[in-house]
């Protein structure tokens, strides 16, 4: 029932699938700069990247627009009569709408083969598939937090930008986390998209070996990440339910 009624709204609001139109055009730009520096074998590697960024900032859009819109329509108050279905609901909208930036992949993919003509293969098709899958989970996940600082804090789109971009390079979706500098090593080790990056770029490695454990400690982390997001909102919605945090100015 949650999922038709947000198919419902979603074609009667688009403008939840603008990132999916516009953000893979950054590929573009990333392979012009590949030709340009003839490093055409990173092909595979800045289309995962672009990939990644796009799911990442797409889950931080839907976030923030489905609260606010819920604000700006009055509907978000009444939903507080019973918080557990508008966990369940906010959920369900956030999950089936991430889960629509897992084309972009195939989009990057097909822009670099047949837009430059660069020699792009996915390795290790099933493996690749599942660690997609799993980051689209975090993703998701994470996106629920997002959710509960929105319904705390009016303003969305002032908070939007401040987290997208930093996560780009928190997360090692520009460069691997294993550039960075220590302090900042270890908080992106914490975070589960730069265990997504670094075993989607293992996998493209010809001959090497299936980054198996990488793949566990994604995993564990995704789950954990999916965990925080529901408790978080729960908590959240019952503090909203008792007065604890006003709706609306």
């Amino acid at each position: 029932m949650y999922a038709r009624t947000h198919l419902t709204l979603l074609f009667r609001d688009p403008n939840l699938l603008a990132p999916l139109a516009v953000l893979p055009l950054y590929c573009v730009v990333f392979f012009t700069v590949l030709r340009h520096h003839h490093h055409e074998e990173l092909a595979t590697q800045t289309a995962i990247g672009a990939f990644l960024m796009s799911m990442w900032a797409h889950a931080v859009f839907v976030a923030a627009e489905v609260v606010d819109d819920d604000r700006h329509e009055g509907t978000l108050e009444p939903s507080m009569l019973t918080p557990g279905a508008y966990t369940a609901a906010l959920s369900v909208r956030v999950f089936s709408t991430t889960a629509l930036a897992i084309p972009v992949l195939a989009e990057a993919l097909l822009i670099a083969r047949f837009a430059f003509g660069f020699p792009v293969t996915l390795g290790s098709v099933p493996l690749s598939l599942v660690t997609v899958v799993l980051t689209t989970v975090g993703v998701a996940g994470a996106a629920l937090l997002v959710s509960c600082l929105m319904v705390l804090v009016r303003g969305a789109r002032t908070l939007q930008n401040a987290l997208t971009y930093p996560v780009y390079l928190l997360g090692g979706l520009i460069l691997p986390a294993s550039t960075l500098p220590e302090p900042l090593r270890w908080i992106a080790r914490g975070f589960f998209l730069s265990w997504s990056a670094d075993v989607l770029r293992a996998l493209q490695v010809a001959g090497a070996p299936a980054p198996l454990g990488s793949l566990g400690v994604l995993t564990v982390l995704v789950v954990a990440q999916v965990l925080l997001g529901f408790l978080a909102l729960r908590r959240v919605l019952t503090t909203v339910r008792a007065g604890g945090v006003s709706l609306y100015d």
